[in-house]
C-alpha cells in the first residue's frame, strides 16, 4: 500500500513539474529572457523548411491578375491595412549570372528572375512566411527582433551553404519571399530562404 501512495505522489509531482507555456505567454512576461537565436532557427528549420507552402510565382501572378484581392488574402501576409503584402513564393529555373550579390533565375517559360542574397533584412521572410504573429510579442522592438535573428539564420548560414556548390547552370528551386501591391505593380525581386539544387 505504501508503495501504491508513494507512486501516486512522484505521479502527481512529474505531471505538475512539466508544462508547457505559450508562447505570447512567454514572450510577453519574458521577452528579456527570451532566446530570439533559438526560436528563429526554429523558425527557420521547423517552419519555412518543413510547413512552408509557397505558391508557384507563375501562378500567384496569374491569381494576381484574376481577381488581387483573393490572392492577397489567400496567399498574402500583411500587417495593417496597407496596399502590399509579403508573398511566400517558389521559382524553378537554371542559375544566371553569379554574382557576390546573388544570382538570376531563367525559368522554362523565359522569364528571368533575380535573387538578392545580399540585402536579406527588414520584414519580408519573416511576415512572408506567416509563421510568427505581432500579437505573440509584447513589443515591435521585440517582434523585429524575431525576423533580425532569423534573416541571420538565412543570410549567415543557410544561404552561403546552399550557394557554395552551385554554379551558373544549375538547376535550382527557390524559395523566398516577394512584396506586391494592389495599387501598382511592384518589380519582382526574391529575397531567398531556401535554394535546392534539382
Amino acid at each position: 500500500m505504501k508503495k501504491v501512495i508513494g507512486l501516486v505522489i512522484v505521479c502527481f509531482l512529474v505531471y505538475n513539474s512539466v508544462y508547457f507555456k505559450k508562447l505570447s505567454e512567454q514572450s510577453a512576461s519574458e521577452s528579456s529572457k527570451f532566446n530570439f537565436v533559438a526560436y528563429a532557427d526554429s523558425i527557420y528549420n521547423q517552419g519555412i523548411l518543413k510547413q512552408a507552402k509557397p505558391i508557384a510565382l507563375a501562378d500567384l501572378q496569374k491569381e494576381l491578375g484574376k481577381n488581387t484581392e483573393n490572392a492577397f488574402s489567400q496567399f498574402g501576409n500583411r500587417l495593417g491595412i496597407g496596399q502590399t503584402a509579403y508573398f511566400m513564393v517558389s521559382v524553378d529555373g537554371t542559375v544566371l549570372n553569379k554574382t557576390v550579390d546573388g544570382f538570376e533565375v531563367k525559368t522554362t517559360d523565359g522569364n528571368i528572375y533575380p535573387i538578392d542574397i545580399k540585402f536579406i533584412f527588414g520584414n519580408a521572410i519573416r511576415d512572408a512566411s506567416k509563421l510568427v504573429k505581432l500579437t505573440d510579442f509584447k513589443t515591435n522592438a521585440d517582434f523585429n527582433k524575431v525576423s533580425e535573428e532569423l534573416n541571420n539564420v538565412i543570410r549567415e548560414k543557410a544561404i552561403p551553404a546552399q550557394l557554395s556548390t552551385l554554379t551558373v547552370g544549375d538547376k535550382v528551386e527557390v524559395v523566398g519571399a516577394i512584396k506586391q501591391s494592389k495599387k501598382d505593380a511592384l518589380p519582382i525581386l526574391i529575397l531567398p530562404a531556401n535554394i535546392t539544387k534539382l
